[in-house]
């Protein structure tokens, strides 16, 4: 998509300009009219597709609250190991021999 906006003239793009610099809530409230104007799930699903193709560049801090936004909770998996006993048939036991005095 991003390669067939480049060969679009400007003038014939019909997306809303997004000025640059501005606070966040600017930025949130663009986010929200967005929002309101999408009317599928379907639509929502690409949108919110393209959105976050940029994930992996917010710190540990902003991953974490969309984590907890989206209710992705850390999978810990705990590895249970067993330790067989190893029985030697040809081998007898060994009487155990008392070195000392229990009396």
């Amino acid at each position: 998509m991003d390669l067939l906006l480049d060969m679009v003239p400007d003038e014939n793009v019909i997306f809303e300009t997004i000025e640059p610099g501005k606070t966040n809530e600017y930025y949130q409230g663009h986010a929200e009219h967005i929002l309101r104007n999408i009317d599928t799930v379907d639509h929502y699903f690409h949108f919110v597709n393209t959105i976050i193709k940029n994930y992996h560049t917010l710190t540990d801090e902003q991953q974490k609250t969309i984590k907890d936004r989206l209710g992705i909770k850390p999978i810990i998996q705990e590895k249970i190991v067993y330790k067989e006993k190893v029985v030697y048939k040809d081998k007898k036991k060994k009487t155990r021999v008392n070195n000392y005095d229990d009396y």
